[in-house]
């Protein structure tokens, strides 16, 4: 009940299947945005490694073999990282629409059992600490690139305007102009990835034709550059000079950056909307430019200054430099919705706090916009922006927190294949394994950056590690002590008969995680005031992925006897959690009960000084922080507030 308040009462309709245009053109607008705008910046980044310093002409058959087997490089990391990768395996392995390193988590959870509920999900978690401390440095490492990749894409676009202007602009207006952006982008996000989509797509739709046919242009030109499809160039790269051609990957990888986002947004647009658009319209754009790049490097037979826009006649420069920059702020909303898909899935699983989490569309649960986050992305980003001032100093930090998602994922893809494919190890081995050795190729070449900016994500990722298994570790603390005492609740029933214990007048309404078990607040209540209310309703509600339930599911009421009754509930991801609705339509299946005599009972945890054993005292208290800090009871289930009596607990751990 983390995810469901604040939703929006919707009429029961369905979007038809004719929307998936609509769906593929939002693709465009918010999950290419970061892999679409790379040939601004990488196959230029990769004349400023090793391989090229110092080289003034590509003219010998050694200087073109070069740029042969660099971009033969870029061309083969395409093809394997995106398409086949992430495309057509990693996006097959989605939980409930949802995909991402967390969403195989729980797959492979849910696949070890059948059960759902609170206690199952810890169970799961706690039987599979390597692999959950592997998913956990996933998703970590994702706000580390999730911060840094808006930053570094608005500020490079923000220079462009400096560069239309020949230079003469103060350097701080670069570094304002993007802070001013950003505060503009973060602000739309609110409005939800869809229509953000619909705004956005038209543009980058517009950006893959023009970069395609600029590159279509350069090919013509030289049409030899072609032959860079054949993979022996980069393998003749590597045997020739293998060490500069390992440090040239750090460039090659940008070319992939913003991969994640495919599987992360799937939530957003679902999965035929992403591939259509990958393979009608973004992946042959991208070939197409990187070889007309290569072609234009090589018909001029030397090192350009920035081939991208080598390739743009000069009639449509002016036009072209306002549409790269227009794309370039556009980069930054895949990873954007890729951090709030893959949040939500943090606090599915446990490993971070309850917040707000509000859904901005009918026809896809994934579409959601988490205030928090937005709010501590922006802040992080800015910050970023105002330290390093250029895209320059910052490009050092770009990459290396993706490479390591890249690794992690392709591991969980292994065992997704396995465990939920059925997949025969013989399979799994010698294709997963290829995967993996480019993933560590590229992490190792990323690696070198480190003391040049790229500790910048690592610290980050590494915070977020530590918030994420202090929460699920006091989480599991607060969870079995509750547990310790847990009572089924026929048993309960029986004793306060057997017991003849009195009646105060009203209702009184507790809610359980589980089925059929006592609720705490219900025991703490009755320890203490050895009463009961007159009518007792134990609620427990179940949270389908259907967008809404209709009316007559969504609450059963069943009859426990001696006042006492039991309210199951069902709503669906687009419906308001909206308890005292839900108990006036059950009055209507026969709960004696009158609102306004109801008393919702919640539990509080309550910090305790005590120190023990399971925890450090300086981690607990940050746990408790964070507890403090989340969203409370009341709110998640829409409570009125005069209305709820909280029943505090000790955590004693």
């Amino acid at each position: 009940m983390t995810d469901s308040v604040n939703l929006p009462e919707l009429a029961e309709t369905s979007e038809p299947e004719k929307n998936i245009s609509l769906l593929t053109l939002g693709a465009l607008g918010v999950v290419f945005g970061d892999i679409g705008t790379s040939p601004l910046y990488a196959f230029k980044a990769a004349f400023g490694e090793t391989l090229f310093k110092g080289t003034e002409q590509v003219a010998r058959a050694d200087e073109i073999s070069h740029v042969m087997g660099a971009l033969s490089l870029f061309v083969w990391s395409i093809i394997i990282v995106i398409c086949l990768k992430y495309v057509l395996l990693m996006m097959r392995a989605d939980n409930d629409g949802e995909g991402g390193v967390l969403a195989m988590f729980s797959l492979l959870l849910s696949k070890r059992s059948k059960e759902s509920g609170l206690k199952q999900t810890f169970s799961g978690i706690a039987s599979k600490g390597p692999l959950a401390l592997l998913a956990i440095i996933g998703a970590a490492l994702l706000y580390g690139d999730g911060v840094i990749t808006p930053a570094i894409s608005v500020l490079a676009a923000s220079e462009g305007i400096n560069f239309a202007a020949g230079g003469s602009i103060p350097q701080w207006v670069s570094p304002t102009t993007a802070v001013v952006v950003l505060a503009i982008l973060f602000m739309l996000q609110k409005f939800g990835t869809g229509q953000i989509g619909r705004l956005f797509g038209p543009v980058m739709l517009v950006w893959f034709l023009v970069i395609g046919a600029l590159g279509l242009g350069g090919i013509i030109g030289n049409p030899a550059v072609l032959e860079a499809i054949n993979p022996m160039w980069a393998i003749d790269l590597f045997l020739n000079a293998p060490w500069m051609a390992f440090v040239l990957l750090g460039a090659v990888v940008l070319c992939v950056t913003g991969c994640e986002a495919l599987s992360l947004d799937m939530g957003h647009f679902g999965r035929p909307a992403i591939r259509i658009a990958w393979f009608s319209v973004v992946c042959p754009a991208l070939l197409l430019n990187y070889f007309g790049q290569a072609a234009y490097v090589m018909s001029e037979g030397k090192p350009p200054m920035n081939p991208f826009f080598s390739l743009v006649p000069d009639v449509l420069m002016i036009p072209m430099i306002v549409l790269s920059i227009i794309a370039a702020i556009i980069a930054s909303q895949a990873i954007i919705a890729g951090a709030f898909s893959v949040t939500r899935q943090a606090i599915r699983l446990l490993l971070l706090p309850p917040t707000s989490v509000r859904h901005t569309s009918k026809m896809q649960e994934g579409q959601i916009y988490i205030p928090a986050v937005n709010r501590w992305m922006f802040v992080f980003s800015v910050l970023l922006v105002l330290a390093f001032q250029t895209s320059d100093r910052m490009g050092a930090a770009y990459g290396l927190a993706v490479t390591g998602v890249m690794l992690t994922s392709t591991i969980m893809l292994a065992l997704v294949a396995r465990r939920a494919w059925g997949w025969s190890w013989f399979v799994i081995i010698p294709l997963l394994s290829g995967f993996m050795l480019i993933d560590l190729a590229f992490l190792g070449a990323n690696l070198l950056k480190v003391p040049h900016g790229g500790w910048v994500p690592l610290v980050i990722g590494l915070f977020m590690i530590f918030v994420m298994t202090t929460w699920l570790r006091g989480s599991r603390l607060t969870f079995e002590t509750r547990t310790e005492d847990s009572v089924p609740l026929a048993d309960f029933i029986d004793s306060s008969i057997n017991d003849g214990q009195p009646r105060i007048p009203g209702c009184g309404v507790f809610f359980t995680a589980e089925e059929d078990v006592t609720p705490n607040s219900l025991m703490k209540f009755n320890r203490h005031m050895p009463v009961l209310p007159e009518q007792v309703v134990i609620v427990h509600v179940h949270l389908s992925s259907r967008p809404r339930v209709p009316k007559s599911e969504r609450v059963a009421v069943e009859e426990k006897g001696n006042g006492f009754w039991q309210l199951n509930c069902s709503l669906g991801y687009m419906q308001d959690l909206y308890l005292p609705r839900l108990l006036r339509q059950a009055t209507n299946q026969g709960l004696p009960v009158k609102l306004a005599q109801v008393t919702y009972y919640l539990r509080r945890d309550l910090p305790s000084r005590v120190h023990g054993h399971h925890m450090s005292a300086w981690r607990k208290e940050f746990f408790f922080a964070m507890l403090r800090n989340a969203k409370g009871p009341t709110d998640q289930l829409s409570l009125p507030s005069d209305q709820v009596m909280e029943i505090g607990v000790r955590l004693n751990f």
